[in-house]
């Protein structure tokens, strides 16, 4: 059978034709009959695989088609299941479009019926090697541009929605030289734009609507605004700079993000600086506090601000100064600091045993027990009645290695049992806390 698949590979000559003089579905063919060789049942007998198998026996061997195909494969073709080397390389590879490719890229004439069946499949080269569909419609640039040129330019033209034609084929090659042997795409970028190939990136679709800024309430505000607009600016400019010193963007998406930064510079609104502007106002010390009682590594411009507007000083304190600031700004003593906070520690621990109890009774809710009769009671409903009769002490008792929880009532033996697993116990505490509260 490999005889008669090697015939159909031999020229008017008798000799092989490489592996890209030949049309994908017969190279396919020779690689599908070897995958079908794993499975020797779809081509002998059991009687023939019984008698192979006893001589292999006897010679020491094991008997496997599929070993003696791809001996009897690499005997006659010269190449073995991996694939014959790829043009102008010393790789193996046995996807017929690699070979295909690269027969291209070295300017070999690759028989015409052979590329009408890959210009007849747009999905041919879905696996890469991606260039290959310019070289199979575009023949003025085989064996012009070396491959590891000739991919990035391909990528970074389709990526900016340009074609590669017989138009621009021989302005393509020209470029191309002035590339390192293996450039990087913002390399690649930069010269193509240079040379008109690709245009300037457009700017986001949001600059073609305008921004309502606002107006600022108070000197405050204003300065806010202004500082933050500028370190945001700054920060996206560094940013920026940075990558293009270390070679991960080009010069024209370098000023792309730059000019982006400028604009939105001028498109800051005046919303925050208001609404810090109004807390201070109003005495609103938490909203303050979440702004200002912070490291100096947040909200820099904000606390620079209220220095500059209003003399307090929030960069480089210590913790408790700085927060100590903030109720002064807001004509709080130390006793009313003290009130305040609290109140808010006992605000926020109600709010925490809300969330908890929250939590609990939606992990509970899922779970199941047996009730009275036979009744089917939901976690919840499980606890809520034993709580209602009086069960209203969580023990813990161990069981071997395993700690078991049960809400009992009194000195009674009886209890009602819980899980961690659950959520029962969980939703439990949270109960028994909210009632003691």
């Amino acid at each position: 059978m490999l005889d008669e698949v090697r015939a159909g590979f031999l020229d008017e000559q008798g000799t092989q034709r490489e592996a890209w003089q030949i049309r994908a579905a017969d190279w396919d063919g020779l690689f599908q009959f070897v995958d079908v060789c794993r499975k020797p049942h779809l081509l002998l007998s059991t009687n023939q695989i019984d008698a192979a198998t006893s001589e292999a026996r006897e010679r020491g061997r094991r008997f496997m088609l599929s070993d003696l195909c791809i001996e009897t494969m690499t005997h006659l073709f010269g190449f073995g299941y991996c694939g014959p080397a790829i043009p102008g390389t010393r790789d193996v590879n046995s996807r017929h479009e690699v070979h295909v490719a690269h027969a291209l890229l070295a300017n070999l004439a690759v028989p015409e019926v052979v590329l009408d069946d890959y210009r007849r499949d747009p999905e041919a080269f879905r696996y890469g090697p991606y260039w290959a569909q310019t070289l199979i419609h575009v023949p003025e640039l085989r064996g012009a541009i070396p491959g590891a040129r000739l991919e990035p330019v391909v990528s970074v033209m389709k990526h900016n929605g340009k074609t590669i034609d017989a138009q621009n084929a021989d302005i393509l090659t020209m470029v191309a030289r002035l590339l390192l042997d293996r450039p990087g795409y913002p390399e690649v970028e930069d010269v193509l734009h240079a040379n008109g190939l690709i245009d300037d990136l457009p700017l986001p679709a949001t600059f073609d609507q305008p921004v309502d800024v606002g107006e600022a309430v108070s000197p405050l505000a204003k300065r806010v605004r202004e500082l933050v607009a500028d370190s945001v600016r700054k920060r996206a400019i560094e940013y920026a700079d940075k990558e293009l010193t270390l070679g991960r963007i080009s010069r024209r998406m370098h000023r792309h993000r730059c000019n982006i930064a400028r604009l939105e510079h001028g498109r800051h609104t005046f919303a925050y600086g208001n609404r810090l502007s109004r807390a201070f106002d109003e005495r609103n010390v938490g909203l303050l506090l979440e702004v200002l009682d912070t490291s100096d590594e947040h909200n820099r411009s904000s606390k620079k601000a209220f220095q500059k507007v209003l003399g307090v000083k929030f960069l480089g304190m210590r913790a408790a100064a700085r927060r100590r600031a903030v109720f002064q700004l807001c004509g709080y003593s130390e006793e009313e600091q003290a009130r305040w906070e609290r109140d808010a520690a006992q605000a926020k621990a109600e709010r925490d045993a809300e969330h908890d109890l929250k939590d609990a009774r939606e992990t509970a809710a899922r779970a199941r027990y047996a009730g009275p009769g036979g009744v089917r009671l939901t976690g919840v409903e499980h606890v809520d009645r034993a709580i209602s009769d009086g069960y209203c002490t969580i023990h813990s008792y161990r069981r071997g290695a395993i700690l078991n929880y049960a809400l009992v009532r009194g000195n009674e033996t009886a209890a009602r049992r819980l899980s961690a697993k659950d959520g029962t116990l969980a939703y439990a505490r949270a109960v028994l806390e909210r009632r003691a509260a």
